[in-house]
């Protein structure tokens, strides 16, 4: 009987974001006849869902007098880290030894350190800040990222003013979990047909809405030992250097170059590449001119040295991208190969040289589009190559002063005004700088 009468009743439903508690923003009201209740769920989104009973006097159903209100998540559960902790040290006394994904949650509006390097090894980990309050994070002399398994970093502001670790804010790990090797993986390449002397990550590396402040040296490294990363992507974010290339001249970007070729059996060996690199709706940029550093390294231009198949991407879309390492070339030693697939479209570069040494003749550039990727040369002469094939030669009305401005996390945008003016540049880059959509 009560399950008969429950088709015969109505329900009032709605539904809210409560990213921010203080400000709910209400997706959709509905009523509907039966208890389920349809809404499109966003990553990493709080929700509140409020459901209330409607009369029916013809039926004797009475209605409800109040909405009762459910709360839901699509956040895994996190442990809370307490704010004005040393974050390494909470999560080495703190992480669990488990095969699952984990989560370390900052408070909102938090201050931290990480003195040392934190190091989540084999574990897969989300560490993760507020999305409406990012807490920031400052890095010690010794502080860094470490994993040697997947891991997103998402909704933080690092300060890496102080850092003096040479090797990159987020690296794989100094003493990686012997399960990554590729031949306790069982993985074989298609080279050699044999597992490589390497270590292999075949799950995702992905920094995701966090802004970071002064980096000194590279931004996300492959550290002592030969890695294939198969899959890093940078999102939303905003990456501002300080780095003249005089601390350390094998620094880039972006770099599957290793430091010291220990390799997983013991023997010198150096193999290192990403198979897939995504870097989209982002704004990287040096306060100072750099003539030492590529923007991208690989120690290997062969993927399937490394991989099973050597097909790989590599995409660039919607980003603004000034002054970092402007006067070296923009890669070394990636694919020159048709399985290689370049997408890059809706790009503003600026004091960038020699694109075309990553968007080498032989790759599959079907989506690289001239018309929609700009550049412009301050204080570097561009490429004929580059504004002949890659980008359209357009001023964006960026100056040196705009782009010699360290991050202010207190204010909006960091402080920043990277908006640009030109016919084409005001259309794209990083979204967050534009007054209209891009295409």
């Amino acid at each position: 009987m009560a399950i008969r009468e429950c088709r015969y009743a109505y329900y009032e439903c709605k539904v809210y974001n409560i990213d921010d508690p203080s400000n709910p923003i209400e997706l959709k009201k509905d009523t509907v006849d039966s208890p389920t209740f349809i809404f499109p769920k966003a990553e990493d989104t709080n929700y509140e869902v409020y459901i209330r009973t409607l009369g029916n006097e013809a039926k004797k159903n009475t209605e409800a007098k109040e909405a009762t209100a459910y709360a839901y998540s699509t956040l895994i559960p996190a442990q809370l880290i307490p704010d004005g902790s040393d974050i390494a040290e909470f999560v080495k006394a703190n992480i669990k030894d488990q095969s699952d994904e984990q989560a370390f949650e900052l408070a909102a509006g938090g201050k931290y350190t990480i003195n040392s390097p934190l190091d989540f090894s084999g574990h897969k980990v989300t560490f993760r800040g507020n999305k409406v309050n990012h807490p920031i994070v400052t890095f010690g002399a010794e502080g860094c990222i470490e994993t040697s398994a997947q891991l997103k970093v998402k909704f933080i502001n690092f300060d890496c003013a102080a850092m003096t670790n040479k090797c990159a804010v987020i690296k794989m790990s100094d003493e990686p979990a012997a399960e990554a090797s590729a031949t306790a993986q069982g993985i074989i390449n298609g080279k050699d047909k044999k597992a490589p002397n390497c270590y292999i990550l075949s799950d995702p590396i992905i920094v995701q809405e966090c802004a970071f402040k002064d980096v000194p040296y590279e931004f996300f490294c492959i550290g002592e030992h030969p890695w294939g990363i198969s899959d890093l992507r940078i999102d939303n974010c905003v990456i501002q250097f300080n780095n003249d290339g005089s601390g350390y001249g094998n620094g880039s970007f972006i770099s599957a170059y290793s430091h010291g070729y220990k390799g997983p059996d013991g023997n010198d060996f150096y193999n290192g590449c990403i198979k897939g690199l995504t870097i989209k709706n982002s704004t990287v940029y040096n306060i100072v001119d750099n003539s030492k550093n590529y923007f991208i390294r690989w120690n290997n231009k062969d993927i399937d040295r490394i991989f099973p198949t050597a097909d790989g991407t590599g995409t660039f879309t919607n980003n603004t991208i000034c002054r970092v390492f402007s006067k070296r070339n923009f890669a070394d030693r990636t694919p020159n190969q048709k399985k290689y697939v370049i997408t890059m479209k809706g790009n503003i570069w600026v004091d960038v040289f020699r694109l075309q040494k990553y968007v080498q003749r032989n790759c599959d550039t079907e989506n690289v589009i001239q018309s929609a990727n700009t550049i412009w040369g301050l204080n570097t002469t561009i490429d004929g190559t580059d504004k002949g094939t890659l980008a359209t030669e357009e001023d964006p009305g960026l100056t040196i002063d705009a782009l010699s401005k360290s991050l202010d996390f207190s204010q909006s945008n960091y402080g920043l005004n990277l908006t640009p003016t030109g016919s084409i540049s005001s259309t794209i880059g990083d979204p967050r700088w534009l007054t209209t959509t891009a295409n």
